[in-house]
């Protein structure tokens, strides 16, 4: 560094900066003059946030039928997954060891919070039976003899490395017969990321788990059995199949001592959701999709402009029979996105979640922020929108129905600060 400001390849005043940056924060929130003093945790208390934040998060992606929440069941069948065990947990930077230790099963790390005790802990009344799902047969007799069958299958990601979309092992194979010896099947999915589903279509309901943390198997029990209304939403898209990919094929991957150096990321900020809506692909499941045990209505939309950013307002209800927490997204459209200069029709501009009572509702309103509106032109360090209709819409999926409005924003090009690069 003393090189560095010797020769001149950083200046002073950037040092300077740099280092106010962080000891603005040490002032502004504490550390400074009042230190954080060593004590014991709380351990269980902890714990519960982990649950809470788990059971926020889950999201419900199919239960055709209302199979779910699980009533008046007198037998069921847990099959695969470890989830004798517990729950399985990402590696790398995500590998946090728990109070007690993690369980490591086949160099995988699992959370030791097994959803088959939650589950017997959660219906006291019916028998729960455990299959380890390594032989197909004895999988599909157990699951026939039982009124419900949860399979739970599991992917592993890790820091630096994402696995295969494709299910490893016999886990798909594992599905499909489990659907077949029983048609009230249950998959649970613990993954980080998108997976293909060979068999979504074959089975009534999909849990969505992700790595659910040190009290997943609680929070997956709960929202099995109702305890927990489900309200959790994807952040990610899952592809159909590997045609929908921006790149399929990584030139080099899997090769003995070689990975793939030269990729050309060409499809710039047409990711996610956007990537889908400009190739006209369907996902298996879109960004923004999950269900709850109730319905909920979206109405009365408005959207004014509110400076350099639009307000936008609606209604949401709670229009089904239980309570729960809806969650409304509202994406913005230029009537021209081409000639906006956007890389997709739409955005996400905004989102609120609400907790409601059955027939309740609740007036919300959102802004959404000037950059979302704009494209950034780093030429000159400025972000621009440009004149022109701006279509608001609102909805509970990026692929969903929706309501919209449409705003004239007029033309406004404003210098990047600091807090947006």
């Amino acid at each position: 560094m003393k090189a560095a400001l010797q020769s001149g390849a950083i200046s002073q005043s950037r040092l300077d900066n740099m280092v106010e940056r962080i000891l603005w924060a040490l002032f502004a929130k504490g550390p400074v003059d009042n230190p954080v003093k060593a004590g014991s945790i709380d351990y269980a208390a902890h714990a519960l946030v982990s649950q809470k934040a788990a059971e926020e998060s889950l999201v419900l992606l199919k239960n055709d039928g209302d199979l779910l929440p699980l009533r008046g069941v007198k037998s069921v069948a847990v099959i695969g997954g470890n989830a004798d065990k517990g729950v399985m947990a990402g590696g790398g930077s995500s590998d946090v060891t728990p109070v007690g230790g993690a369980v490591m099963l086949d160099e995988h790390t699992f959370m030791p919070s097994p959803p088959l005790a939650a589950l017997k802990s959660e219906l006291p009344r019916a028998k729960v039976s455990f299959d380890a799902g390594s032989d197909l047969a004895s999988a599909s007799a157990l699951a026939a003899a039982s009124d419900v069958a949860i399979v739970f299958v599991t992917q592993h990601d890790s820091e630096g490395y994402d696995g295969h979309l494709e299910l490893q092992g016999n886990q798909d194979a594992l599905v499909a017969a489990v659907a077949k010896a029983n048609p009230k099947t249950v998959v649970v999915v613990e993954s980080g990321g998108a997976v293909f589903m060979p068999w979504a279509s074959d089975v009534p309901a999909i849990l969505e788990a992700f790595y659910p943390g040190i009290r997943g198997g609680p929070a997956i029990a709960r929202i099995l059995t109702g305890k927990v209304n489900p309200s959790g939403h994807l952040p990610i898209s899952f592809p159909a199949s590997s045609d929908q990919l921006a790149h399929p094929d990584l030139p080099g991957l899997g090769l003995p001592g070689e990975t793939p150096m030269h990729i050309t990321y060409d499809e710039g900020a047409t990711v996610g959701y956007k990537w889908y809506d400009v190739k006209g692909y369907k996902p298996l499941w879109a960004f923004g999709h999950g269900l709850s045990y109730t319905s909920f209505a979206l109405s009365g939309l408005t959207a004014l402009p509110d400076g350099k950013s639009v307000k936008v307002g609606f209604s949401m209800r709670n229009s089904g029979k239980r309570a729960g927490k809806g969650v409304a997204q509202v994406y913005v459209a230029p009537v021209d996105w081409k000639k906006a200069g956007w890389e997709a029709p739409k955005r996400l501009g905004a989102f609120a979640k609400t907790d409601l009572k059955p027939g309740k509702a609740r007036q919300i309103e959102l802004n959404v922020d000037p950059r979302l509106l704009a494209t950034y032109e780093a030429a000159n360090n400025n972000w621009h929108i440009k004149a022109g209709t701006y279509r608001l819409m609102v909805g509970q999926a990026s692929d969903a129905e929706m309501q919209s409005v449409d705003v004239p924003l007029p033309d406004s090009v404003w210098s990047a600060g600091k807090a947006d690069r």
